[in-house]
C-alpha cells in the first residue's frame, strides 16, 4: 500500500504515472542502489518510460521503498475470504445419472 505520493517537481517531471496514497500495489521489480543506500521498486500497475542514469544508461524509473507499506494479505482478499467463512452454506439436493448427491451452494 502506498503511504507516500508526495513527489518533488524534478521528480515529476521525469515520470509518466506516479502510485497514489493508499492505493494498492504489487512489486514487479526490486533494485538496490547501494551508492544511495536505497531500495526501488517497480509496480505491475505502473510502468513509466526509461530516463538516462548519470552514467547515460537507460533504465525504467524505480520508487523508493519507503513509499509503502507491505501488507499481508490485500484487503479485498482477506474480506472476500472472511465473508466466506461466515456465510451460511446451503444444502441442495439433486439427482445426478440416478444417485442423490448433496452439493453445497
Amino acid at each position: 500500500m502506498c503511504i507516500d505520493d508526495k513527489f518533488s517537481a524534478e521528480q515529476l517531471s521525469k515520470l509518466n504515472k506516479i502510485p497514489k496514497q493508499d492505493e494498492y500495489y504489487t512489486i514487479r521489480d526490486i533494485v538496490d542502489y547501494p551508492e544511495f543506500s536505497r531500495t526501488g521498486v517497480r509496480l505491475e500497475e505502473i510502468a513509466n518510460p526509461p530516463i538516462e542514469k548519470s552514467d547515460g544508461t537507460l533504465h525504467e524509473p524505480t520508487f523508493n521503498i519507503f513509499r509503502f507499506r507491505e501488507l499481508e494479505v490485500p484487503p479485498p482478499i482477506e474480506e472476500e475470504i472472511s465473508n466466506m467463512l461466515t456465510e451460511e452454506l446451503e444444502l441442495v439436493e439433486t439427482n445426478d445419472d440416478g444417485l442423490l448427491r448433496k452439493i453445497r451452494n
